[in-house]
């Protein structure tokens, strides 16, 4: 016994050192790409934030397009400027409602709708009086507003890109700063016009202070471009070293033309455009900044979802590895176990159950070759013949017990019999103390005979032993019940705790819990009186309080049936 012991302390200690090393080390890698899975899903989620809050950003910045063209308009004209101004707008209020669900902009959202709506209330004051009364001074209050509004906006860029800080890599940061400084240059550019909106719409010449402005915002879009270009000049994104190309094109070729000439022709207020015109020719140039600012938001995206999907890859094979691993070595244990250590000790389980005398507990013969299986054969040998000594009083002791059961059991329903239920009542009162009452309960199925005489026999069957699950479902394990006749039932409660009429409702309730079904689907709804009688071992026999009960049913019956008349008193 000690060598078996010992023998298998050492086994499976052995199994316990093998498997939990495979399982830390693969616990370890698979937590490992879990992280890494879950920081670019992170990263994923904080770059769609971000594209979105440049969205927005961007859709401040573009409203001024618009409103420039409207403010040098008359009011109430139902031009194409106005149109645009309003749709602009929608797209504004639009792109900010899509920050709303997002956590952490409840604030700077909040600020930045504030300083908007009081932007475009300026705007709509000035937009209502007449052209020729309109003041140099109301058109720039009007967009020194708007420039808040974006200013305002920027702490919504801070924390965005603030989620980057701790969540992000390398690289998207770098995208997130590329990506503010081209929406800063648009900025800077729209700025530059908006400037001299005024001057335009006025007819009057440019003044030093707006030509400085010109000048400052200018000197920015130079060093943010420069910065752009640094950042950016190792993309090798053909798109977007295109898109610079187009940039250099677009805004800094025709765009700054467009802006030297407005210069030029402002010096003494007869400027070549209107303000419609003038907005209608520079804003178009700004689209490949936008365009570059989406593209490496983009390239940003397409990267962190190619990391996450090689992570989750990588979280996939490395599972898979560690387990196909640790089932490998369970295999190899089953193996030994099989080859080495079951065979014996199989042997010495199956000689000590034969020497206890257990010959019905067959033992698996493993699959061995040479001494060991000749083993196994002498023992089933030996089984056998222990077997053939035995089986005739097994046969003997089995047919007693089956007759026994056919004896007790009603066959139609599989519960107690009317004489089975005999037996067990005298015993319970033969050692049930004197004064203590036992409780019976007789039901008896309600108009089962319309049953039989309208459904048939079969159906008459089926509803006898569906009220027989229900009842049984409703008792107790303790509780006895019994086929006592026909289609009464019988229930005998040992427990001296027990409340027999409220048993007897709880049991008149199973069987009008639902209808029952017969074979044919029809719905039937079934009810049953309830007689319930007491009586100590003391106060009389078990007939006695078969009749006591059996007197406590007819009264149930005689007042309308489907009810419960207790006789509680012996």
């Amino acid at each position: 016994m000690s060598k078996r012991h010992s023998l298998s302390y050492r086994f499976w200690a052995a199994l316990a050192v093998i498997l939990g090393c495979s399982v830390v080390l693969g616990a370890i890698l698979i937590t490992t790409y879990y992280r890494e899975l879950r920081a670019t899903r992170l990263s994923e989620t904080r770059l769609a934030h971000f594209q979105l809050v440049m969205r927005a950003v961007n859709h401040l910045s573009a409203e001024r397009g618009p409103l420039n063209s409207v403010l040098g308009e008359e009011p109430g004209s139902d031009s194409p400027s106005r149109k645009r101004l309003v749709s602009f707008r929608a797209n504004t209020d639009a792109a900010l409602d899509r920050l709303s669900p997002i956590p952490g902009f409840s604030q700077q959202l909040a600020e930045t709708r504030r300083s908007l709506a009081h932007a475009r209330q300026l705007a709509d004051i000035l937009d209502r009086q007449p052209l020729h009364a309109r003041m140099p001074q109301d058109f720039r209050e009007v967009v020194q507003a708007m420039f808040a509004v974006v200013d305002t906006a920027q702490a919504l860029v801070d924390a965005a890109i603030g989620g980057f800080n701790t969540a992000a890599s390398d690289h998207l940061v770098g995208t997130a700063l590329i990506a503010r400084m081209l929406s800063d240059i648009r900025e800077q550019v729209g700025r530059m016009g908006s400037n001299i909106v005024p001057s335009i719409a006025a007819r009057l010449p440019i003044t030093p202070e707006q030509r400085t402005a010109h000048d400052i915002a200018y000197g920015r879009v130079l060093g943010f471009w420069q910065l752009v270009e640094q950042q950016s000049g190792e993309n090798s994104d053909r798109q977007i070293a295109a898109m610079r190309r187009a940039v250099n094109e677009d805004f800094f070729g025709r765009g700054m033309a467009i802006y030297r000439d407005v210069l030029a022709t402002g010096r003494d207020g007869n400027y070549a455009f209107d303000t419609i015109s003038f907005t209608n020719q520079i804003v178009p140039t700004f689209a490949s900044l936008e365009r570059l600012r989406d593209m490496h938001l983009d390239s940003a995206m397409a990267r962190t979802k190619a990391d996450g999907e090689n992570a989750r890859q990588l979280l996939v094979v490395i599972s898979a590895v560690t387990l196909i691993a640790l089932l490998l070595e369970l295999v190899l244990v089953a193996a030994s176990q099989t080859l080495l250590f079951a065979p014996l000790l199989s042997a010495r389980d199956a000689v000590m159950a034969l020497a206890a005398g257990r010959t019905g507990q067959p033992y698996v013969v493993p699959r061995v070759r040479g001494e060991v299986r000749s083993l196994f054969k002498a023992l089933d040998t030996l089984r056998s013949k222990l077997i053939e000594r035995d089986a005739l009083d097994q046969e003997k002791l089995k047919l007693t017990a089956q007759l026994r059961q056919l004896a007790e059991t009603d066959g139609l329903t599989g519960i107690l019999n009317r004489g089975a239920l005999d037996q067990r009542a005298a015993s319970l009162l033969a050692t049930r103390p004197a004064l203590q009452p036992l409780p019976l309960i007789l039901l008896d199925i309600d108009h089962f005979k319309g049953i039989n005489d309208r459904y048939g026999h079969v159906a008459g069957d089926e509803v006898l032993k569906e009220t027989a699950r229900r009842l049984q479902a409703a008792l107790r394990p303790t509780d006895i019940i019994a086929r006592f006749g026909g289609e009464e039932f019988a229930v005998i409660l040992p427990d001296p705790t027990a409340k027999p009429d409220q048993i007897a409702e709880r049991l008149r309730s199973a069987l009008l819990a639902r209808p029952f079904t017969l074979d044919n689907g029809a719905p039937l709804d079934v009810t049953a009186s309830f007689g319930v009688a007491l009586m100590a071992p003391a106060a009389g026999s078990w007939l006695d309080l078969v009749e006591a009960a059996d007197r406590a049913l007819y009264e149930a019956k005689a007042a309308g049936r489907n009810r419960v008349v207790a006789r509680l008193a012996a």
